[in-house]
């Protein structure tokens, strides 16, 4: 599966996206730890956003590996 990464996430790690093998019936949680466990939790905080198929998706979504997952930080603004 194809992983994107957004704004200060992707220039944190130096990288616009990259390759992973998921498990059988993965979770958003579940892929969120698997990046934490390869990239560090400051990464990865329990706010940062994800997208699935370009749709925001809850922690208990089911992933695969047909899908686009992206994540980004929250947006602030003021």
């Amino acid at each position: 599966m194809k992983i994107y990464y957004f704004a200060s996430l992707k220039e944190a790690l130096k990288m616009s996206s990259e390759e992973i093998t998921l498990s059988a019936n993965m979770t958003v949680a579940q892929l969120r730890e698997k990046l934490v466990d390869k990239h560090g939790e400051r990464h990865f905080p329990e706010n940062i956003l994800c997208a699935v198929n370009q749709e925001i998706a809850h922690d208990n979504m089911i992933v695969n590996g047909t899908d686009e997952v992206a994540f980004y930080p929250p947006v602030t603004g003021g």
